[in-house]
């Protein structure tokens, strides 16, 4: 390219007719090799005509132009620059503009809701606008089809620079060619106004705002909001695909919010306003650009040092900062982290320094900004996937080098992510189909025990044992107690989940057990029976008082651990089931009996046959305090027995909840907790299972 300067003073030397044969010869050859020396060259050309028509019309006594240039001469002339600038637009898209192809567009006054053109596009009504344009809902009328249009508002079409940006932002778009980047279609100037505009697709007006806001309400109405994460995890993918495509072609985005996101009818994402991009400097423009000329920041006159350009609520700590020397690829990665955290939490990551009717000033904001650390989205919402928060994280690491290095791998973790989660969610499906297993086989368990010591308190021998204690004529007591001990036993041996049974007296208060069965402490397969001189007697604990009041052949089940008594058996978590005994002869209270049966052993059984997924598995009493503990393996785990649930997981209130009105908590969102309530007595006692999956 020949030298800029020595170009332009051959060109003002030449209007002023000051040059050689040979000068002007030269001046010659470089306008004709140069588009930007010739568009210099009509420029001056226009305004050397301008300021001749102004020395002659004053020479002549025209007092209308004392003052400068005439109403008509200044028209005159800011028209033939637009003009020319609209040559020049069309020389940099590679085709040959003439005033007549620029005549796009003929506009009625800009407060007018519909505009008609007089060729090929026609304004339905407005769409939005910013600073710099407005876009409008338009009819291509040789097409026959809907398109978005944007075009310069007057008030920045007065600043050179404005003219450059929309220039620009029309170029990058136009030059952006991916199917998540909106498709550009013509551009062109306005024949009255002079402004630029340029039409491409119209995408409608659904935002990921209004995606993120949908997703967020069904999930607070507890709806199963499965694939709506889904839709917005590849939604999102999308947006890496168009900003890794972009930082290929040498171009930052520099504004990625949700609002800067548009979703069509059938999920198709697409990129919008790329009016603060940025085209770095270190690769080679003119052939990533196809040949064409797309000024950089530096071209523009480099933003001022400390200047912010972008969103403060989605901006990068590099941004707010105002240190745009190291703005690049990665500032962008930072965007689409925020976009992630939107969709996670349901508002963007700064909201936190400025909530809605705060007054924080934007300075202010920017600093907190550019010196606070990454917001985490599991402080907003305990229940954001793990995994899904620290892929946001790390992509909005305030540090730039710490963050992902490209949008490709931004979205490889989410896609990795997503192919996981149909495994995730089979996993959920077999814990929820293995913890209800384990709930039917207690609730089973508990059938058995209330049928099974129901019907050891009508055994014959019972009526017999009455009998010989109230000295009745009859067998003697050993005999009853022989013949009651034998069907006990074989009880037990038939019930391996059966720790003891026992039948018992009361008089005076007491208890008195007349005969009990229980299996060894050492060896869980042997049964004893204990000898008269080692049967218990004391006072009633609240849970034989239930029991003894309780009707003939009503069952009360509990926890042993409510029966407070010394026992010789295996130590471990017992539910017991108690039914009174009245005597036959005179159906008064005579005692009652209880068989128990051990928790541990059924659960271990149950966990060891059917647990494949779960890290982790709780069994909660009825009071929400940990009673057993188990690990994937079904190995037990005793650190937080007879810890209140809520001491062991923060996030115990919503499961607590999901079991007291449901009788189930199911994780729609994370998959991450399964749990289920355990009614063995209903309305008075229940357990409560909590499943926690493996780590993902």
């Amino acid at each position: 390219m020949h030298d800029d300067k020595s170009t332009s003073e051959l060109i003002s030397r030449s209007l002023s007719g000051s040059l050689d044969e040979a000068e002007q010869q030269a001046m010659v050859k470089r306008v004709a090799e140069d588009d930007q020396s010739r568009h210099f060259a009509n420029l001056s050309r226009l305004i050397q005509d301008s300021l001749s028509d102004f020395a002659r019309r004053t020479e002549s006594g025209d007092e209308s132009v004392a003052q400068g240039l005439s109403t008509d001469a200044a028209a005159r002339m800011k028209t033939a620059i637009q003009e020319e600038s609209a040559r020049l637009t069309g020389i940099h898209q590679g085709a040959t503009v003439t005033p007549a192809d620029t005549g796009l567009l003929e506009s009625t006054p800009v407060e007018t809701t519909q505009r008609k053109m007089n060729s090929r596009f026609s304004l339905i009504k407005q769409l939005g606008q910013g600073g710099l344009g407005t876009v409008w809902l338009a009819k291509d009328e040789l097409l026959k089809r809907t398109v978005a249009l944007k075009e310069m508002n007057p008030e920045a079409a007065e600043f050179p620079r404005a003219w450059e940006r929309f220039h620009r932002e029309a170029e990058i778009t136009g030059h952006l060619e991916h199917p998540n980047v909106v498709p550009m279609y013509q551009f062109g100037t306005d024949t009255e106004t002079g402004a630029p505009f340029y039409a491409m697709r119209f995408v409608g007006k659904r935002t990921l705002v209004e995606a993120i806001e949908e997703y967020h309400d069904r999930r607070h109405a507890e709806e199963d909001v499965t694939m709506d994460l889904h839709r917005l995890l590849t939604a999102f993918s999308g947006v890496c695909q168009a900003i890794a495509y972009a930082h290929s072609r040498g171009v930052v985005h520099r504004d990625l919010k949700p609002e800067n996101v548009a979703i069509d009818s059938f999920g198709q994402v697409i990129v919008l306003d790329w009016g603060l991009a940025k085209v770095s400097e270190e690769h080679d423009v003119e052939s990533l650009l196809s040949g064409d000329h797309v000024q950089t920041d530096s071209a523009l006159g480099k933003t001022m040092a400390g200047e912010v350009l972008g969103t403060p609520l989605y901006m990068a700590p590099e941004q707010a900062s105002g240190d745009l020397d190291h703005v690049d690829a990665r500032t962008d990665v930072y965007g689409l982290g925020a976009i992630l955290f939107a969709m996670l939490t349901g508002q963007a990551p700064h909201q936190r320094h400025n909530p809605e009717g705060g007054q924080l000033k934007v300075p202010e904001l920017l600093q907190k900004i550019s010196t606070d650390p990454t917001p985490n989205p599991r402080d907003i919402l305990a229940d954001v996937p793990a995994a899904l928060a620290q892929i946001c994280v790390r992509a909005m690491h305030f540090k730039p080098h710490s963050r992902f290095q490209t949008a490709t791998e931004v979205s490889d973790a989410i896609q990795q992510w997503i192919a996981g989660r149909g495994q995730r969610r089979q996993n959920y499906a077999n814990s929820r189909g293995e913890g209800r297993e384990i709930r039917t086989s207690l609730q089973s368990a508990v059938r058995d025990l209330e049928r099974n010591v129901r019907f050891m308190s009508s055994l014959p021998p019972i009526q017999g044992i009455i009998n010989a204690v109230n000295e009745r004529p009859g067998d003697e007591l050993s005999v009853w107690r022989k013949r009651l001990r034998v069907i006990y036993e074989g009880l037990l041996q038939t019930n391996s989940d059966f720790s003891s049974v026992a039948f018992a007296r009361v008089a005076d208060g007491k208890f008195h057990e007349v005969i009990r069965l229980e299996r060894q402490r050492s060896d869980t397969s042997a049964i004893r029976s204990i000898p008269t001189s080692r049967l218990i007697s004391g006072d009633l604990t609240s849970c034989m008082q239930t029991t003894l009041d309780n009707n003939p052949g009503e069952v009360h089940v509990a926890l042993s651990s409510e029966c407070p008594i010394e026992r010789r058996t295996s130590a471990g978590t017992r539910m017991a089931a108690g039914v009174p005994v009245f005597d036959e002869e005179t159906e008064d209270l005579f005692g009652f009996v209880i068989i128990e049966s051990c928790i541990e052993g059924l659960m271990e059984r149950a966990v060891r046959s059917r647990l494949t997924s779960v890290e982790q598995l709780i069994v909660l009493d009825n009071d929400c305090h940990v009673l057993l503990e188990f690990d994937g393996d079904g190995s037990r785990i005793r650190e937080n027995e007879g810890q209140p649930m809520s001491d062991v997981t923060e996030n115990w209130q919503p499961i607590f909840q999901g079991l007291k009105s449901r009788g189930e908590y199911i994780d729609n969102h994370d998959h991450a907790v399964y749990a289920t309530r355990v009614d063995l007595v209903p309305g008075k006692y229940s357990l409560a299972i909590a499943m926690c999956l493996e780590d993902h």
